[in-house]
């Protein structure tokens, strides 16, 4: 049963403050001239930041035991300096925090949550117990230790989506890269492909935007941390160096579990690095294998993900999703 809600607001008349998180990897350790590099490029643009008790540890290939990682977060949610929420990076284990957040505190007292890839299972969580929406957008170093354009877009839309009022449409970046950056080596260019979005079904939709990063949607599926899909929802779904082999099992699980049968539509992002397996059948293919001809709108190659840049899509609010004219409309 999900608790009474208070409500998320922005301060506009004060610096906005960025506490950071670090669920899972320990970048900021092995990479802390990163971690430099997007402290100074949003303390530049107007945030203040405040590190978690995490920040620059490392127990293994972790920052913490669960416990330890969840007690950062709730100790950032208490801080009343602190406005928003934001993952250090991702990683594979954030799930087993989620038994260890205060939800109760959180309920009464929400702060926008950001990050994306391993901390879909946190902002799903998040959303399950409370119902207050979170936001698959910015990790801090993924995003912001990057270099212009690409930073500068990610902040525009963090900013954009947390502040809008009355309704807001996305638009696509001319172009995006694809590159796994390697952290601890100094990044002095990145890859400018053109972008094109792809209209796999027409249509028009409106229902609520649920999803993040498939591989971790599948960590916590079954579980009291993952919400129900229901009917109308527009479902999201993001992976990164996975190959065809996986895609299928994921997608085959998803099918036994009936999530594609109630869908008002699906918005598939970019699959980094994807590996067709020796199939020559696209991330796309192996999707219609399994929903085969949808009577919902999809869209594909959309811009939240491993690719750069990140655009910040929010879980729980209602959007129009028209597949005809490629657009993605949030609404209040």
């Amino acid at each position: 049963m999900l608790m009474e809600k208070g409500e998320i607001t922005m301060s506009t008349d004060k610096k906005s403050t960025i506490g950071v998180f670090s669920p899972s990897y320990v970048t900021i350790y092995n990479s802390p001239e990163s971690a430099e590099r997007a402290e100074n490029f949003l303390s530049d643009n107007g945030f203040a930041i405040r590190h978690g008790k995490l920040w620059g540890k490392k127990r293994a290939f972790r920052t913490g035991t669960p416990q330890e990682r969840a007690d950062e977060f709730n100790e950032l949610l208490y801080d009343p300096e602190v406005d928003i929420l934001m993952a250090s990076v991702g990683g594979i284990v954030t799930n087993g925090m989620l038994p260890f957040i205060d939800y109760e505190y959180y309920v009464k007292n929400p702060k926008p949550v950001v990050g994306m890839s391993d901390v879909t299972a946190l902002l799903l969580a998040i959303y399950a117990k409370t119902g207050t929406p979170t936001y698959y957008g910015s990790n801090f170093v993924t995003s912001y230790a990057r270099l212009s354009p690409y930073r500068d877009i990610a902040r525009k839309s963090l900013c954009e989506v947390l502040n809008f009022k009355g309704s807001y449409d996305y638009s696509a970046p001319d172009f995006y890269s694809d590159e796994v950056v390697e952290w601890t080596k100094p990044l002095t260019e990145e890859k400018q492909i053109p972008n094109k979005i792809i209209t796999l079904h027409g249509g028009k939709a409106k229902g609520r935007l649920i999803g993040g990063n498939l591989w971790t949607i599948m960590k916590i599926w079954g579980t009291p941390y993952m919400p129900e899909i229901k009917r109308g929802d527009i479902l999201f779904i993001e992976d990164t160096e996975s190959g065809a082999d996986l895609l299928e099992s994921f997608l085959g699980q998803l099918t036994l579990c009936r999530v594609f049968e109630p869908l008002g539509g699906l918005i598939i992002g970019k699959f980094r690095q994807y590996d067709d397996c020796e199939t020559e059948k696209t991330v796309y293919d192996f999707i219609y294998d399994y929903i085969g001809k949808p009577d919902y709108p999809v869209l594909a190659e959309c811009d939240f993900g491993h690719c750069a840049p990140m655009l910040t899509i929010p879980i729980g609010i209602t959007a129009e999703l028209d597949a005809d004219k490629q657009l993605l409309r949030l609404l209040q």
